[in-house]
């Protein structure tokens, strides 16, 4: 008793100050000596793998495992930075400092992380990232749940051996998207002798002990903790917590139709990926760390995996694909040639679902693949919304998936034209639904990334007739890449030569309701929609350290407005249906921002 006292004490001081829980053992090491990425094993109580939750469902309707989580993610960043299951060594793999992890060379001369993205690899890739993250978190938790006092350990280590890592949901398109907990610096705990502690808030930041200069490069070198949208660059920046919160607000209900878009459009797994979630997983990358010059870790993707948010946020991101693949049964990733590779993978290399997810070892002699990450209870956790035992056949728990999809994520001109049905001749918008049916419109870009800068962001908005009218953002294509932020200036070529390798989708139904209603716009009818957008959409190129980029230096950037007719169906829990054939719109953008917007 004494003895567990002693270690009590000490981890009640390393939380508060930067001294880490001593390692007890390496777990999951194979023969060769590599780690190996295993998941978290074991069952509940019936039998089933443990869920990962919402953020906020798991800190208030779970509040012993909330407790397990903060203490052991708190020592998790506290563990000595040589160790290659810290922390800090894990979100390395993911981009800085380019070197080798668990033995796995790169290619010489490759300034790129292991991180795949704008191609397929990145949902199997992340997933098994995440999968490491979460048993080497997992390890920490129990060994914070043995250090209560005898008559709290069984229930701390009850709510830990269930524990999963939790995930964020930034797509439900409320206003409040930022969690209180994830901007405040310190937080309210139990320690392990059973008394209330405040501690350092491992949500809110991780601090570097030391931060190592050679293995970042610019500012980030002289950054001693993780930062969002610093008021400077360097050690003398501090976060700005409201930029953060703004920004994520602002795009919320954007960010919402573009994922139910995605559901219900995508049409392939790829598409869904590359030209959907990726994009919407990069602006919020940008919301979070800040894009411009100066910028906070999750932004520039060599040092994202640093911001404690980043494993919530791709949380999210596999979960939205699981639902996806949930969905769609049948369908998988497909063969891909990818253009820029990674620090393991060479450029024009094709890759498919068999291909290695370096530098994630299955076993001493073999990575895990696409194909073998495919099922999540076979990698130790589910979803809320995917625990497939629940239900008696393949049937239901498909109506099951697209009932979850059309309530959780279903486009918002749906439930705002239900509801303007239901009021009536009252609402702004009941003019809008008269037989269960509207046009539904969006924006489809390509570019080649030939001509565009590694990581960019297309801003797209409506601008008034007036100068002095506000413009108005309405959402956003969104790349994330390893290398250098800014196009080369002496690339210059023919847009007919640049091959359109890079592809987002951009929802604009939501916005141009809401212009509706501020009676700036009649319909949703292409007779008032094409003039309108003709005249007021316009967009902006931005490389990823926020330079502006003239667009006579993208010319292969090509931004089309399509339109397809949806019917709304009577059961709410039945998605909407599209028609098979979309109208394109090439006189809306014609002449505007480059040589490519005529082609179709």
């Amino acid at each position: 008793m004494k003895v567990l006292q002693f270690f009590s004490l000490t981890l009640l001081a390393a939380l508060a100050t930067a001294v880490a829980v001593p390692r007890d053992h390496p777990l999951h090491v194979g023969d060769a000596g590599v780690v190996l990425v295993t998941g978290v094993g074991g069952r509940d109580k019936s039998g089933h793998v443990p869920v990962r939750r919402e953020i906020r469902d798991l800190q208030t309707n779970f509040p012993d495992q909330w407790n397990v989580y903060i203490l052991g993610l708190r020592s998790f960043q506290l563990t000595d930075q040589s160790d290659p299951v810290s922390f800090y060594q894990i979100a390395g793999i993911h981009g800085r400092p380019y070197v080798p992890w668990q033995g796995v060379e790169g290619i010489p001369g490759k300034q790129s992380g292991y991180c795949p993205h704008s191609n397929a690899l990145f949902f199997g890739w992340h997933r098994a990232y995440l999968v490491l993250y979460e048993q080497e978190l997992y390890r920490h938790i129990q060994q914070i749940a043995a250090l209560f006092p005898e008559d709290l350990r069984e229930r701390y280590i009850s709510a830990a051996e269930n524990f999963r890592i939790p995930y964020w949901d930034w797509a439900l398109g409320a206003s409040d998207t930022v969690p209180d907990v994830f901007v405040t610096p310190t937080i309210s705990v139990v320690g392990t002798d059973g008394l209330p502690q405040t501690i350092p808030n491992p949500l809110y930041r991780y601090e570097f002990h030391p931060v190592i200069p050679g293995d970042f490069d610019d500012d980030f070198a002289h950054m001693n903790t993780t930062v969002r949208w610093p008021t400077s660059q360097g050690s003398a920046g501090v976060s700005q917590d409201n930029k953060f919160i703004s920004y994520s607000n602002g795009q919320s209900k954007t960010m919402h139709d573009n994922i139910a878009s995605g559901y219900a459009n995508a049409g392939g797994m790829n598409r869904f990926s590359v030209a959907y979630l990726e994009n919407i997983h990069g602006w919020v990358h940008f919301s979070i760390g800040g894009g411009d010059k100066p910028a906070g870790h999750m932004w520039p993707v060599q040092v994202s995996a640093f911001e404690p948010l980043f494993m919530l946020h791709h949380c999210q991101v596999d979960r939205l694909f699981e639902l996806w693949i949930a969905a769609n049964p049948d369908k998988y990733i497909e063969p891909q040639t990818v253009k820029d590779g990674t620090f393991t993978i060479e450029d024009n290399t094709v890759v498919d679902a068999d291909t290695p997810l370096k530098p994630f070892w299955s076993t001493p002699a073999a990575f895990w693949t696409t194909n073998q990450v495919r099922d999540t209870t076979l990698l130790g956790y589910a979803y809320p919304e995917t625990m497939r035992w629940n239900f008696s056949n393949d049937e239901m728990y498909g109506a099951h998936i697209n009932a979850t999809i059309s309530q959780l994520y279903g486009s918002s001109a749906r439930a705002r034209l239900s509801q303007a049905a239901e009021r009536g001749q009252g609402s702004d918008l009941a003019h809008l639904n008269t037989d269960d049916s509207f046009l539904d419109w969006s924006i489809d870009a390509e570019a080649s990334s030939d001509d565009m800068p590694a990581t960019f962001i297309v801003r797209f908005s409506f601008v008034g007739i007036f100068s002095s009218d506000p413009v108005v953002e309405v959402g956003s294509w969104t790349r994330l890449m390893s290398a250098g932020n800014v196009v080369n200036p002496n690339k210059m070529k023919r847009a007919s030569t640049l091959a359109p390798n890079l592809k987002g989708s951009v929802s604009l139904t939501g916005s141009l309701m809401d212009d509706i209603v501020a009676q700036k716009l009649e319909s949703l009818d292409a007779g008032a929609v094409v003039p309108y957008l003709k005249e007021r959409l316009a967009w902006k190129v931005f490389a990823g350290d926020g330079t502006l980029i003239p667009h006579d230096r993208v010319q292969s950037l090509a931004v089309k407005v399509i339109s397809t007719e949806v019917h709304i169906p009577s059961d709410p829990d039945k998605p909407l249906e599209y028609s098979d054939t979309p109208v394109y719109y090439p006189e809306i953008t014609d002449g505007k921002g480059g040589s490519a917007n005529a082609i179709v």
